[in-house]
């Protein structure tokens, strides 16, 4: 009986130095990535609405984003009806010399604002950066959202709190 004991402690320290070693390697991986990412800037784009919530949403994701800590600064910006401008910002980052900015829609699809709009205004900001000598900062532009497993969990989420 004692050796059979002594046989599940060993397993279960050599489960535990396992799961050690995974932690720390997940940790290694999670600064290399910070490190990968720390100098870019990250610009999350809404549409724009006259509702406070619209703009209170938006905010609380770029403060999320912001705690994680993986990149340099997370701004918001607005296509309409809403402040800061997606070129205001983008300006203001580069006169903060950041030279890599990820232009983010926050759209769930692809459609007219994120495939003509938002890549005319930041190819103009683009232009405008390059005649005033900051050819060095890039602006990268990321997808909307789309469908992914993660967004079907909130979905089922919110059927389940609606149905109580």
């Amino acid at each position: 009986m004692d050796g059979e004991m002594e046989g599940v402690e060993k397993a279960g320290n050599k489960e535990a130095k396992e799961v050690e070693d995974m932690e720390e390697a997940e940790s290694m991986e999670e600064i290399e990535e910070a490190e990968r990412y720390e100098d870019y800037a990250v610009v999350l784009i809404a549409h724009g609405s006259k509702l406070p919530y619209n703009r209170e949403v938006l905010k609380e994701l770029r403060e999320m984003m912001e705690r994680r800590g993986l990149f340099k600064t997370v701004r918001m910006a607005f296509m309409q009806l809403n402040k800061p401008s997606i070129d205001e910002v983008i300006r203001e980052l580069a006169s903060e010399g950041m030279k890599n900015i990820v232009a983010l829609p926050v759209f769930l699809a692809n459609g007219a604002h994120t495939t003509e709009d938002i890549p005319n205004i930041l190819r103009a900001v683009r232009k405008e950066l390059a005649e005033s000598g900051r050819k060095d900062v890039r602006i990268i532009y990321g997808e909307p959202i789309g469908a992914d497993e993660r967004i079907v969990d909130i979905l089922i989420d919110r059927i389940k709190d609606a149905i109580g």
